[in-house]
C-alpha cells in the first residue's frame, strides 16, 4: 500500500514541481490543494500519512492548518511537515513547537525530497514505539524520562546507528523545551535534529553525533538537578 502524501501551497508550480518529484517513489502517491481551507478539508476526507504545508499562505497559514488538524478527531493524528524559507534554528524550534513533525527548507534539494519525506513517515511510525512520559508527569519528569532514553540508545549511537526511535524522542525534546523557555536544552536537541536527518540521509555513521548527544545528555542533567535543588 502506498504512503498518501498531501500537499498544502498556494503555488501551482510548486505544487506541480513536488508531485513530479514524489510520483517517481513508487512507495508514494500524492495530492496537492492551493489553500489551507482545501488542505483541511482534502485531510479529513483523503486521510494522508503526511501532510506537507507551506507557512506563509494567504487567508490560513501553515500554523492556522496545523491548529484546525488537531483540533478534528480525525486528522488529529495526521503528521504535518511545514515547508518555508525561514529554515534557522529559533524557527525550527518554534515550528517544532507548534506541533509540526518536522521542516524542509525552501528552495527544495528535489533530489533528496523523496528521502526526506520517507524519514518523517519514519518518525511518524516511531511515535508509536517512543515510550514517551504522558504530559501529567510535568517538564521535570519530562526530561528525566528523556535523558533516560537517549542513554538507553547511546550505545547504537556509538556503534554508528541512528533508529528512528532516537530521532522522534530527540525531535519532541526540541519542541517541549522550546515551549517551557529552556532553549540551549531546545537548540541542542533541533541542531541533533538536523544532524540525525542529514547523517541517515547520506548514508555516514551515526558515531559522529555522540559529541552533541553527549552535550545534550549534559544539559539534561544540569536542568534536572537544578530543579531537584529547587524543590
Amino acid at each position: 500500500m502506498k504512503n498518501r502524501i498531501l500537499q498544502i501551497d498556494d503555488d501551482p508550480a510548486m505544487l506541480k514541481i513536488v508531485a513530479s518529484v514524489l510520483s517517481r517513489d513508487p512507495s508514494l502517491e500524492t495530492k496537492g490543494v492551493l489553500s489551507g481551507d482545501e488542505g483541511v478539508a482534502a485531510a479529513a476526507d483523503w486521510l494522508p500519512d503526511l501532510i506537507l504545508s507551506d507557512v506563509s499562505m494567504p487567508g490560513m497559514d501553515g500554523f492556522a492548518v496545523l491548529a484546525r488538524l488537531r483540533d478534528t478527531e480525525i486528522t488529529a493524528h495526521i503528521p504535518v511537515v511545514f515547508t518555508t524559507a525561514r529554515g534557522g534554528t529559533d524557527n525550527l524550534v518554534e515550528y517544532l513547537s507548534r506541533g509540526a513533525v518536522g521542516v524542509i527548507v525552501k528552495p527544495f534539494r528535489l533530489g533528496d525530497l523523496a528521502s526526506r519525506v520517507r524519514e518523517y513517515l519514519d518518525v511518524a511510525e516511531a511515535e508509536m514505539l517512543d515510550p514517551s512520559p504522558p504530559p501529567d508527569v510535568g517538564i521535570d519528569g519530562r526530561l528525566r524520562a528523556d535523558a533516560a532514553s537517549l542513554t538507553a540508545m547511546r550505545a547504537e549511537v556509538a556503534a554508528g546507528s541512528a533508529s528512528p526511535v532516537l530521532r522522534n524522542v530527540v525531535h519532541k525534546l526540541a519542541g517541549v523545551a522550546g515551549i517551557y523557555g529552556l532553549s540551549a536544552i531546545s537548540e541542542a536537541a533541533a541542531q541533533l535534529d538536523k544532524d540525525i536527518t542529514r547523517v541517515t540521509r547520506e548514508g555516514e555513521s551515526a558515531s559522529q553525533l555522540l559529541p552533541l548527544l553527549d552535550a545534550l545528555l549534559d544539559l539534561l542533567r544540569q536542568e534536572t538537578d537544578v530543579a531537584r535543588t529547587e524543590r
